[in-house]
């Protein structure tokens, strides 16, 4: 019992730490422009398909395919932020359904450009197996850990010490106030916004070559991101990483004890029952008024 825990406690790391890659970018544009993308569950998918396009069509490698469609993305989700998001800031409505516009959109996009069917990505790193102790795990696994890892301790020290990364924070905070100290907050919803989708981007290039790359892909890490968010905390950064990866460990230890059908019930039950404690999140800070 105590291994098959700790499988299945490595492959919820594992999955978690997806819904990591694109809670981090979903709640770093909320948190900055306050604009809640539902669209970037396409952009996740979008990453997937550059990616292989990138690795059998141009490179031939998989790491360098994985840095392409993060630079792809992020010049995607520039033109998205000028083009879409920023003439309706401040409009929820009219976002909400420009989001939903943008997912019909790319998805048709891609239909067009790759076909209806789903594509595989090959890559050694699935086929390689790590032992930990009696267990043996894709070396890909280890890999999507062991990147996440790195981009959070990465995105938390840029947000601390760099001048980009302070300005965000600022901006987060209070965007008139940013407005009057001279931080040029359109830039900053521009570099937030790329490197929002540029993290969606790196989450969809990792998950393709575990499974198929196809159209609906992003949806399923969309939802569970976006519930990530709302348990670790709306706008916060350490919620977006701790929600994520508890939404992705629960889902798969539940395995354990009930079908694999009820792995996302188990799920989202978890985030409902710690959220009717603590409404606003575990990370998370009650605004005055709020019940």
């Amino acid at each position: 019992m105590a291994q098959a825990l700790l499988e299945q406690v490595i492959n919820g790391l594992m999955t978690g730490s997806v819904y990591v890659l694109v809670a981090l970018g979903m709640v770093l544009i909320y948190g900055v422009m306050h604009v809640l993308n539902f669209a970037h569950g396409v952009l996740f998918m979008l990453g997937g398909y550059v990616c292989h396009f990138f690795f059998t069509r141009v490179t031939g490698s998989y790491v360098l395919s994985l840095l392409l469609s993060m630079v792809v993305l992020a010049l995607v989700g520039l033109a998205v932020e000028r083009g879409v998001f920023r003439p309706l800031q401040g409009n929820l409505r009219n976002q909400v359904i420009a989001s939903l516009g943008l997912i019909l959109a790319i998805e048709n996009l891609v239909v067009a450009l790759w076909g209806p069917n789903a594509l595989q990505l090959r890559v050694a790193s699935t086929e390689t197996l790590v032992a930990l102790g009696e267990l043996r795990f894709p070396a890909h696994h280890l890999m999507i850990i062991g990147i996440t890892a790195v981009c959070v301790a990465l995105m938390f020290g840029f947000l601390k010490w760099s001048k980009l990364g302070t300005a965000i924070r600022a901006t987060s905070q209070d965007r008139n106030a940013a407005m009057v100290v001279g931080i040029p907050v359109e830039k900053v919803d521009m570099a937030t916004f790329c490197l929002g989708t540029a993290l969606a981007a790196l989450g969809g290039a990792l998950v393709g070559p575990l499974f198929l790359v196809f159209p609906q892909m992003g949806d399923a890490p969309m939802v569970k991101g976006l519930a990530g968010i709302l348990l670790g905390g709306m706008g916060s950064v350490p919620g977006a990483v701790v929600g994520g990866l508890i939404i992705g460990v629960t889902e798969s230890v539940s395995t354990l004890f009930l079908p694999t059908d009820y792995r996302d019930s188990v799920a989202f039950a978890v985030m409902v029952l710690i959220l009717l404690g603590r409404p606003q999140g575990l990370f998370g800070v009650r605004v005055r008024g709020e019940a």
